[in-house]
């Protein structure tokens, strides 16, 4: 198997700058680029909030108070969500079994409100977000096109809004509350299950933003969509075979749900089980005794690791002048043997010369991050 070429990286990051500009623009580009209307967390940013983490089937609850630094005070709590997957299940009982969480903290429920909502939705000026559609299996009727955290609010029964993120946003807001003001550019990242990324940029940088607002912003890049040239042709085969054949084509190439059906692609005696994680990648990958498997699974992993290189050098293009702080999450990037590091090594080839950058590992960034969201504007 053949490594991409450092002409090749460069490739990939010029094709992504260039669907990042086109997403800034104007909406329906192939990278969306959404305002999350929220600015970076200012300096002092002290105070309580509620925080609910939903993505995928399972939730969190908790109590985050942020001042010198962060803690979560109560909670975590956790359950499965009703996700409609086995037995029908309303916007009433969804968002109410996220209410009933709350309660359990024994806290005020008319503190502000931060909700990580990973799902699909627009979010508007004002921090809340519109459902644009399910994801991850879930299916829970009369929620599509409706306010998420004003529902959750309702179905708490206390007064106020809520300030809703995605986790990717979470992430950069939560990287950027631990670093302060030592980065002058943040970049939030995803490489677990899927794939994202989100940055702040000045207002000037996003054409396609409602006249009014000021100064820098975070953006949802929604970077998992992007088309990235240099693609093999078991790639091709993935996507045909997927529920969404055309979308999603980087995260199909780089994310832990997509690369077992890399590596049964590409070694088809294997006869993997449908459900296999990113785990059995990097299990083949460092198995003794079948070393063809195993270097097959170690040119996917660096592969994937190179391509998300490729695809941070092409955010810092976008970026003002100055470091950048990478606050990472995901399984993939940090339990993968190597792969960190892989990323690390190889964006250090691609970024331009006098760039300086640091990946950052953070302690409940989401739950921080949520916080942030609730507590700033």
């Amino acid at each position: 198997m053949q490594e991409l070429t450092l002409t090749q990286l460069n490739d990939i990051r010029r094709e992504l700058v260039a669907r990042l500009r086109e997403g800034l623009l104007q909406d329906g580009q192939q990278v969306a680029c959404l305002p999350a209307y929220l600015e970076p967390p200012r300096p002092g940013l002290q105070g309580q909030a509620l925080v609910v983490d939903a993505g995928g089937t399972n939730v969190r609850a908790a109590l985050v108070e942020l001042g010198e630094q962060a803690r979560v005070g109560q909670g975590p709590l956790s359950g499965v969500l009703p996700d409609g997957r086995h037995a029908p299940v309303d916007a009433g009982q969804f968002f109410g079994f996220q209410a009933n969480l709350l309660r359990q903290l024994n806290v005020s429920l008319e503190l502000p409100l931060g909700y990580c909502f990973s799902y699909p939705a627009r979010v508007e000026p004002g921090g809340d977000a519109r459902l644009l559609h399910w994801t991850k299996g879930i299916h829970v009727s009369g929620v599509v096109g409706q306010l998420v955290g004003q529902a959750l609010r309702a179905a708490m029964g206390s007064p106020g809004k809520a300030k809703v993120v995605n986790d990717t946003v979470a992430c950069l807001l939560g990287g950027a509350f631990w670093a302060g003001s030592d980065y002058p550019n943040y970049i939030g990242l995803i490489v677990g299950t899927g794939t994202n990324m989100a940055t702040f940029l000045p207002a000037a940088s996003v054409p396609k933003l409602a006249a009014g607002w000021q100064g820098p912003l975070a953006v949802n890049l929604e970077s998992g969509n992007f088309h990235p040239p240099h693609l093999h042709e078991a790639d091709d085969q993935i996507d045909q075979a997927s529920d969404n054949p055309g979308q999603q084509r980087y995260e199909k190439a780089v994310s832990g749900f997509y690369l077992p059906q890399l590596l049964q692609r590409l070694c088809p005696h294997l006869n993997l089980p449908t459900e296999a994680t990113s785990e059995v990648v990097v299990e083949r990958a460092d198995r003794p005794g079948d070393e063809a498997t195993s270097l097959v699974a170690r040119w996917i992993l660096r592969r994937s690791a190179d391509m998300v290189a490729a695809g941070l050098a092409a955010v810092t293009d976008i970026l003002p002048t100055g470091a950048v702080a990478v606050q990472a999450e995901g399984g993939l990037f940090w339990k993968a043997t190597g792969y960190a590091a892989r990323v690390e090594e190889t964006l250090s080839r691609l970024i331009r010369p006098g760039r300086n950058f640091a990946i950052l590992h953070g302690n409940e960034v989401n739950l921080i991050g949520a916080a942030v969201a609730a507590l700033s504007g």
